[in-house]
């Protein structure tokens, strides 16, 4: 009975170790996307686990719809297509998003160091040495051995070792003094050891985690600036654009006028009523203003492939031979919100650079506690616990007539359960308790550890001060150009007013012979600069309301941009 219930209790040991060595702890708790083998519990808990980590390709996702937006070799978009396109289809950015999905990975990793082990050791051992002794019984002492063994160790975050051993070893021998033969010996052994200075409390363990976490945010972070300033690429691109067809549209215009003045000043020449002069300078003015046209559809060109390579993960034919055509005009930008005080405010607060800077100040802040903690003396508490156990077929002798060749009076069978028995009876324990101090001399290399990783934080938190105080200069700035845009559209709009009335004048004027060829054209010429200076005002307006938006960290809640969304992991 007794026998039975020591077997009972043992047979409880193996579900109490297996919950010990997989109780969650808070630093294992998983917070961020889960990367796990695929298939049932099983799987995922063991098998899964030693192979190839299933590692996914992370997809562009727009380019069924940019081609189908293609009619006729033209692509039709708006600022938003614009911008929607280059979140799915840009190559630049699909790179930025593998660094989340690398430092994800660093997470799990962050998890390896509270893992537990666990080895098994089956073992076979023959042996045959020569006699020293006539108690050894033979010229030649043949030992054959079978050792099974099982270590689990597992360690925990407070600075806590676990250490589960069981031991089970068979032994036959031809020595006729051997009373067990073949003997199974047992061994259970549990042990702890506890850091109480080095390696105490959740810093020594929790640090890879904690760090890991870190970067996966701070990769996110980083991929937030890269979202943004790809948004911005491609809506300076696209007004880029809107400008250069404005500016063609222009450009036109001065054209026929300058072929309307030639072909007037040809007339009147052919009567005589006007000199081979004008006619020149007639035919100057429509030589300049097609070559200015040339430019202008070659600036068109350069901002129409800038604007397909961040639209398009590649170039198809279709794409490279489509002409992109914008169909946003442009429009007066919204006025900057609140003050510039509150603007650098909540930017100082929303900027992903400064949370990056941030989170790599909480890093150094992590190294310096563990520097700390490693300038500590190691004294640790060693605490053990064993249970041993004998088995085997006890051979019975008769020693009476000597301890040589004694007859064999019987054998009683036993084995592996019997010694089991002897193992869990309670009859047989053993424990250790005591404490190791191990003491550095010098110290030097935890010292110089501690003192690197203080003048790294002090570094980055000066670091973080030249952030803070760029940005406020940036927003400044941002106001500043805004208004100065702003006042620009204003004055070249009063400009084209002028120059259009002054060039409706000179034309009257020399209908009725009151004005010549050479005021006509540069009536003409200062109409064209002064649209081409208006566009180039609205269009730097509107581009400094987009920079605006960058330096304030709105540009993806301007454009209800989610960075989830355009993360894009391909874990859930």
């Amino acid at each position: 009975m007794k026998d039975m219930k020591c077997l009972r209790i043992s047979g409880r040991m193996i579900p109490a170790l297996c919950v010990l060595l997989a109780m969650p702890l808070p630093a294992q708790e998983n917070t961020y996307p889960p990367l796990q083998p695929p298939g049932n519990a099983f799987n995922r808990t063991f098998a899964g686990n030693y192979g190839s980590s299933p590692v996914h390709t992370i997809e562009v996702r727009g380019e069924s719809e940019l081609e189908s937006l293609i009619r006729d070799g033209t692509l039709t978009i708006s600022q938003e297509d614009a911008i929607r396109l280059a979140l799915a289809n840009n190559v630049d950015l699909n790179v930025q998003r593998y660094t989340p999905y690398l430092q994800l990975w660093g997470v799990a990793g962050g998890r390896a160091v509270l893992n537990p082990t666990v080895q098994f050791s089956p073992n076979l051992n023959r042996t045959v040495t020569p006699s020293s002794s006539a108690l050894q019984g033979d010229a030649g002492v043949l030992n054959l051995g079978n050792a099974y063994s099982v270590n689990v160790h597992k360690p925990f975050e407070m600075g806590l070792d676990f250490d589960f051993n069981f031991y089970v070893t068979r032994a036959r021998t031809n020595n006729p003094f051997s009373s067990l033969n073949p003997s199974v010996t047992s061994l259970l052994n549990i042990g702890f050891t506890q850091h109480l200075l080095q390696g105490f409390g959740r810093i020594s363990r929790a640090r890879p985690l904690r760090v890991a976490r870190n970067n996966y945010d701070l990769s996110v972070e980083n991929f937030s600036a890269a979202v943004t300033g790809i948004v911005t690429s491609a809506l300076n691109t696209y007004w880029t654009l809107v400008y250069n067809d404005e500016d063609i549209l222009v450009k036109e215009a001065s054209q026929k006028l300058a072929l309307v003045t030639l072909e007037q000043a040809r007339i009147q020449a052919e009567v005589g009523t006007l000199a081979q002069l004008d006619v020149l300078q007639a035919q100057a003015q429509v030589a300049g203003v097609n070559q200015q046209l040339v430019v202008s559809r070659y600036n068109r060109r350069i901002a129409e492939d800038q604007l397909k390579r961040l639209i398009s993960s590649r170039l198809p034919p279709a794409l490279m031979d489509a002409t992109i055509v914008p169909s946003s005009r442009p429009q007066p930008p919204p006025a900057p919100p609140g003050t510039v005080s509150e603007a650098t405010q909540r930017a100082l607060e929303t900027r992903p650079e400064v949370k990056a800077q941030l989170l790599n100040l909480a890093n150094n802040k992590i190294q310096i506690e563990y520097t700390r903690n490693q300038l500590r003396p190691v004294l640790d508490l060693v605490m053990g616990y064993s249970q041993n156990g004998l088995g085997g077929d006890n051979i019975q002798r008769d020693f009476s007539k000597g301890f040589l060749n004694a007859p064999v009076l019987g054998i009683k069978p036993g084995g592996l359960g019997d010694s089991f028995s002897s193992l869990f009876s309670g009859n047989n324990l053993g424990y250790a308790i005591g404490f190791s101090l191990k003491v550095p001399i010098g110290n030097d290399q935890a010292r110089a550890n501690n003192a690197q990783a203080q003048i790294a934080y002090k570094q980055a938190e000066e670091s973080l001060h030249s952030l803070r105080q760029q940005i406020t200069l940036q927003v400044r700035q941002a106001y500043d150009t805004y208004s100065l845009h702003q006042a620009n559209v204003d004055a070249a709009q009063v400009s084209v007013d002028y120059q259009e009335k002054r060039l409706q004048g000179e034309q009257d004027k020399y209908a009725l012979g009151a004005s010549t060829t050479f005021l006509v054209l540069q009536a003409q010429r200062d109409l064209q600069n002064a649209q081409t200076i208006l566009l180039q005002a609205k269009t730097a307006w509107i581009q400094s309301r987009i920079a605006l938006d960058q330096v304030l960290g709105d540009t993806l809640a301007v454009h209800n941009i989610l960075l989830e969304d355009a993360l894009n992991l391909p874990v859930k």
